[in-house]
C-alpha cells in the first residue's frame, strides 16, 4: 500500500510541473484543501479522487501511487502537454491579456484531433466563447458555442453539450438578448430531466442558476420554479457558492415584483448574509444593493445606509468596478430618503451615461429606481427621462414585461400631471 506522504509528494511535483494551482487540480470535484492535506501526507486519496486527479494531470493512477514504475505513453506525454497550454491559456487571460490567450486557446482547438483529449478541446472551446463575450463580440462566442453544439448529441451523460448550453445562455444574457439565453438554459434543463442519468450537482446548480436568471428577466419566472429546487437543499449556514446565491436573488425579486416583500426580505438577508465577493463581485453587491433598496421601500434608511456604506468600501478596495451599479442606486435612494436632491440627480446622470451595452436590462432596472427617487422629489420630468429610457433598454435586451411595467410607471407620472 503506498504511503500518503510519498503520494502527497509526487502529487505536488506533477502539479507544479503542470504549472497548475492547488484550486485548478481541485477542480469541481474535489476541494483544495483535500488537495492540501493529500499533498502534505495527512490524507491518502480514494480510488475515486486518484483517478480524477491523475486525469488532470494527464497521468495514470500507477504514475501518483507508485505502485508500478512504467515509461510513459506517448498519448500521456502529449496529454500533459496540452493540459499544461490550456492552463497556461487560462492565466494569461486572468493575468489581462484575453487577445493573447484567444490566439491560445484557438491553437489548442487546431491541434491534430487524433489523440487529442475531448476535455481539453471541450475547456477550450468554452474559454473561446467566454473571452469573445468579455471582449463585447457575443455573437462570435455564440458561433463557437453553437458549432460546438452541434456536434454533441444529447445524449445521456453528455456533460460537454450540457456546459455549452450552460454557456450559451450565460453569454447571450450577459449580452442583453435574455429571451434568447431562456431559450438555450430550458433546452438543457429539458435534456437534463430527460436523460437516464442526471446532471452532477455542480453543473446543476450552474443551469439552475442561468434558467433563473434568464426567465425572471423574461418575464416568466415561474419557468424556474416549475425545473425545481436544485439537485439538493442548500446547507443551513456557511458561505454560499455562486448559482445559488444567484438563483436566491432573482428568487427574491420575482417575490417582490408580485408584492411578497416579507418573503422577499427574508430571502435577501439570508443570501446578503451569506454570500462573499468571492461569489464573484458582480453578484456580491447585486445581493446587497438590491437588499438595500428592498430595506429602503420598507422604511428603514438607517439599515440600508449601512449595507451601503459597507459595500462601497468593498467595492474601492476590491478595485472590481468604477461604478458598482446596484450600491450607487442604493445610494442614490438613501439620498432621496434623506431629501439630498442634488445627489440623486448626479448619479442618475452618471448611471444614464453607462454603456448599453453587455447586460442592459440590468441598468435599465437601476434607472427604474433612479426614476422613483426622481418621482418622489416631485421632479417629473427628470423621473419621465429615466422611465423612457430605461423602457427602451428592456426592449432591447428582450425584457418586454418589465418593459411594458416601465411604461405603464411613465404613463402614471403623465396623469398625474395631467
Amino acid at each position: 500500500m503506498p504511503e500518503p506522504a510519498d503520494t502527497g509528494r509526487r502529487i505536488k511535483e506533477l502539479r507544479v510541473s503542470a504549472g497548475m494551482t492547488q484550486h485548478e487540480l481541485a477542480g469541481s470535484d474535489v476541494s483544495a484543501s483535500y488537495i492540501s492535506l493529500v499533498e502534505r501526507g495527512k490524507r491518502l486519496p480514494s480510488g475515486r479522487a486518484l483517478k480524477i486527479l491523475a486525469a488532470r494531470l494527464g497521468v495514470g493512477t500507477a504514475d501518483i501511487s507508485g505502485v508500478v514504475e512504467r515509461p510513459e505513453s506517448t498519448g500521456r506525454v502529449r496529454r500533459r502537454d496540452l493540459v499544461g497550454r490550456l492552463v497556461a491559456a487560462r492565466r494569461r487571460w486572468e493575468g489581462g491579456d484575453p487577445e493573447g490567450a484567444l490566439r491560445e486557446f484557438r491553437s489548442l482547438v487546431g491541434t491534430e484531433p487524433v489523440g487529442r483529449p475531448d476535455d481539453v478541446y471541450t475547456e477550450s472551446q468554452l474559454a473561446i466563447a467566454e473571452i469573445l463575450g468579455a471582449l463585447g463580440r457575443a455573437d462570435e462566442g455564440a458561433a463557437v458555442l453553437l458549432r460546438m453544439l452541434d456536434a454533441l448529441a444529447p445524449v445521456p451523460r453528455a456533460e460537454a453539450r450540457l456546459r455549452g448550453l450552460i454557456a450559451l445562455a450565460d453569454l447571450l444574457e450577459a449580452a442583453g438578448r435574455v429571451q434568447d439565453g431562456l431559450r438555450y438554459a430550458l433546452t438543457g434543463s429539458l435534456e437534463a430531466a430527460g436523460a437516464q442519468a442526471p446532471a452532477g450537482a455542480f453543473h446543476s446548480w450552474y443551469l439552475l442558476d442561468a434558467l433563473t436568471r434568464c426567465a425572471y428577466w423574461s418575464g416568466c419566472a415561474h419557468w424556474a420554479l416549475e425545473a425545481g429546487t436544485g439537485p439538493q437543499e442548500c446547507p443551513a449556514d456557511g458561505v454560499l457558492p455562486g448559482p445559488r446565491a444567484g438563483i436566491a436573488l432573482h428568487r427574491a425579486l420575482d417575490l417582490w415584483d408580485r408584492g411578497e416583500t416579507d418573503r422577499a426580505a427574508g430571502l435577501l438577508a439570508e443570501t446578503a448574509r451569506r454570500v462573499t465577493p468571492a461569489a464573484g463581485f458582480r453578484l456580491w453587491e447585486a445581493v446587497n444593493g438590491r437588499y438595500a433598496l428592498l430595506l429602503l421601500d420598507r422604511g428603514e434608511p438607517a439599515a440600508a445606509r449601512s449595507i451601503v456604506e459597507r459595500g462601497l468600501v468593498v467595492a474601492s478596495v476590491a478595485r472590481e468596478a468604477d461604478f458598482p451599479l446596484w450600491l450607487r442606486t442604493a445610494e442614490a435612494v438613501c439620498a432621496e430618503s434623506a431629501g439630498d436632491r442634488d445627489r440623486v440627480w448626479v448619479l442618475g446622470e452618471q448611471l444614464s451615461a453607462l454603456p448599453d451595452s453587455g447586460r442592459c436590462h440590468e441598468k435599465a432596472a437601476a434607472l427604474s429606481e433612479i426614476a422613483a427617487a426622481c418621482a418622489r422629489l416631485g421632479d417629473r420630468e427628470r423621473a419621465a427621462g429615466h422611465f423612457r429610457y430605461s423602457a427602451e433598454l428592456f426592449r432591447r435586451a428582450q425584457a418586454y414585461r418589465h418593459a411594458d411595467r416601465a411604461r405603464e410607471r411613465l404613463a402614471g407620472l403623465y396623469e398625474m400631471r395631467n
